[in-house]
């Protein structure tokens, strides 16, 4: 699935599998590594970001629902 997602200001498009979470996509394809992966409960908050100005956790937002959306 080819997606194009804002981060910090750059578009960055790749193909990357349907389930690919967005956690995933900013630290494997976009190289910001600033985004952790911290106890895979959804309960710690370390991989929060903000997608399109509201507060998600990237580890459970799959990168295709943030297709077209600024990170």
């Amino acid at each position: 699935m080819k997606l194009t997602i804002t981060v910090n200001g750059e578009p960055i498009q790749e193909d990357v599998e349907d389930r690919t979470l967005l956690v995933h996509f900013l630290r494997d394809v976009a190289g910001r590594t600033a985004t952790n992966i911290g106890c895979d409960t959804t309960s710690c908050g370390a991989c929060t970001v903000l997608l399109d100005g509201e507060s998600v956790k990237s580890c459970t937002v799959l990168a295709a629902q943030a297709d077209g959306a600024a990170v």
